[in-house]
């Protein structure tokens, strides 16, 4: 199956916007409360929050941090102070029925049942999720009678996707809930690379996302980096790209109240024949030595600005994240003209031909950083190429 490209959007939500009204770089965008007042989303036009999903953000319950306080059904602004005893008896029904009836109200394209996030394997976490948001979430579908489909959202850490009998128990819980039409998925690696590189975690998650599939549910992948390339292959119905870091992989200190400021990151651009961003301290060194280098930066109206010489790169520049959209956004719709055993031989060729890519830089005298080189790509080899093997593409 075809699946569809989703903007994952921050607090550059109008460059996400912008990328999809002028070069046609996604069928829809993901709007998190975080980075958004109440009243503007609101006021977003009516075409935009048809195609949108709404992400109500209760990672941290107690911790309204950004626009989340704008919200009135936030749980820690709906309670007065949030406190999970308190909240489940007092708030939780009042918090879900005017979400609810929010997302209702701005015709989104589907209503997202909002989480909070659980650090580990805890043993309450079904529990937990039920006694909050779940059921009183479908109390207030059932009186408010919305048709529009729900999508639960789940975060599993990194220790939940590598327990087979914790994962398959969610896999029961998630597929057991009546009424609800899709899983809006957010996996949350230990290691805080700028790719993921741990081959075990990506496979477990195509594994997870391919049983949820199975079981004809619509799965939303969300806070994604260019491993949507290698996560295409489970047949997600939705993967994501986001613009700065912390829309391309889920962190919960973004959400924490003490997130101490950090220092901006070089500029970086998104190389599509590599698979990866690399910094603009290496372009030089790359036109140079390496044959051919210059055509190694994908040639688009961004790139050709980009390296006029009177441009000023930094990292908060639109261009930067607009050319990204633009050629991710290129490789994903290749991507989904395959299926299944095709699909992994042109994704397999794509990750094979990026290695070679970086194996003629290095052979040219041109020595990386791990944040810039193509350490990733083996661990997503050997992901696709293990989960292949249970799919029998692969002899």
């Amino acid at each position: 199956m075809s699946f569809e490209i989703y903007h994952q959007a921050g607090f550059r939500y109008q460059w996400n916007l912008q990328s999809i009204a002028d070069d046609s770089t996604g069928d829809g965008v993901i709007i998190g409360a975080r980075s958004i007042e109440k009243k503007k989303l609101a006021a977003l036009p009516s075409e935009v929050r048809a195609k949108a999903i709404f992400d109500p953000q209760f990672f941290i319950p107690s911790v309204p941090k950004g626009k989340l306080a704008t919200y009135d059904f936030f749980p820690d602004v709906a309670a007065d102070g949030f406190t999970s005893s308190d909240y489940a008896n007092e708030s939780a029904g009042i918090s879900a029925a005017a979400c609810l009836a929010f997302q209702s109200a701005q015709g989104f394209r589907f209503i997202v049942i909002p989480t909070r996030y659980m650090a580990g394997m805890p043993s309450n976490y079904i529990a937990t999720q039920d006694e909050l948001f779940v059921g009183p979430f479908l109390q207030a579908c059932s009186e408010q009678r919305v048709e529009t489909p729900l999508l639960l959202q789940v975060v599993l850490t990194e220790n939940m996707l590598k327990d087979s009998d914790y994962s398959a128990d969610l896999l029961n819980w998630i597929t057991g809930i009546r009424g609800l039409s899709g899983v809006y998925l957010v996996a949350e690696a230990a290691s805080a690379t700028k790719q993921l590189k741990d081959a075990d975690f990506l496979y477990r998650l195509l594994t997870f996302t391919a049983a949820l599939r199975q079981n004809d549910m619509v799965v939303v992948l969300g806070y994604l980096n260019t491993e949507s390339v290698a996560l295409s292959l489970a047949d997600p119905s939705i993967v994501t790209m986001g613009l700065y870091e912390n829309t391309r992989a889920f962190r919960i200190r973004t959400f924490e109240d003490n997130q101490s400021e950090q220092r901006g990151p070089s500029p970086r651009l998104y190389v599509s024949q590599c698979l990866q961003w690399i910094d603009r301290n290496y372009h030089g060194a790359i036109e140079r030595r390496l044959p051919g280098g210059r055509s190694l930066f994908d040639q688009n109206k961004y790139q050709a600005l980009m390296f006029q010489p009177t441009f000023k790169w930094h990292f908060t520049k639109p261009e930067l994240y607009k050319h990204h959209f633009l050629e991710l956004s290129r490789q994903l719709r290749r991507i989904s003209e395959y299926q299944g055993k095709e699909r992994y031989d042109h994704v397999k060729t794509m990750i094979e031909g990026a290695i070679a890519t970086f194996r003629q830089m290095e052979e040219a005298g041109i020595v990386l950083d791990k944040d810039n080189d193509g350490s990733h790509l083996s661990a997503w080899l050997t992901a696709i190429n293990e989960f292949a093997q249970d799919k029998g593409w692969r002899n």
